[in-house]
């Protein structure tokens, strides 16, 4: 046997097993790449907070036929008529039968109310418990997206008042937007000692 021909054996024996290495590291790389994980989106944490708040909502489309006064409202909702009462906030009487004159700011926030509302078509926020005791529907309203008790509040209009769980899902913005309304000292909020924690309590005039 010459050198030649065991030189070509010898090359033929590298050649194959270079071949079989090459196979078997491809199929060693094969399976960590099928099982790489595909790229997942993430939701910034401000989009997620928003989109649950959202998604936590129970509302309903409404049309306001008569403001009662500052937050107390005629509805009809799926053709049926429904008196509704805002929930977490309080407006000055305009209506009560039990007080002889309007309070401060009572007409004023009516007015306001009936502008913004009156057959208007609205949405409305249930939360937990749906009705008061006089069977009034209790809400959250809603008037070209924005929620009209914080409205309310921002006009100095009304207080933060019947806070009674589980119906608390908004309070603690409410006495936010309050607060900013009492330090400006406007509506309700101009006159010293009017609106309290129980009430609303007129000066008495000498």
């Amino acid at each position: 046997m010459n050198k030649t021909y065991l030189l070509k054996i010898c090359l033929a024996i590298t050649l194959i097993l270079g071949t079989a290495t090459a196979c078997t590291f491809a199929e060693q790389s094969t399976p960590d790449q099928a099982q790489a994980p595909s790229p997942s989106i993430t939701t910034s944490p401000s989009h997620t907070a928003k989109n649950t708040q959202e998604d936590n909502r129970r509302l309903l489309d409404a049309k306001v036929t008569r403001v009662v006064d500052g937050d107390t409202m005629k509805l009809t909702i799926d053709g049926k008529k429904e008196t509704v009462r805002l929930l977490l906030v309080d407006t000055p009487e305009s209506v009560n039968p039990n007080i002889p004159e309007p309070q401060p700011f009572s007409i004023e926030a009516s007015d306001y109310a009936k502008k913004m509302l009156t057959n208007k078509d609205v949405q409305i926020e249930l939360d937990v418990s749906e009705r008061d005791k006089y069977g009034r529907l209790l809400c959250y309203l809603y008037i070209d997206g924005k929620m009209f008790n914080e409205l309310l509040l921002e006009q100095g209009y009304a207080r933060v008042a019947y806070v009674f769980a589980p119906n608390t899902k908004y309070v603690d913005q409410f006495r936010a937007i309050q607060d900013k309304a009492r330090e400006q000292g406007i509506g309700i909020w101009s006159i010293e000692n009017y609106a309290q924690n129980n009430g609303f309590h007129v000066p008495k005039t000498k």
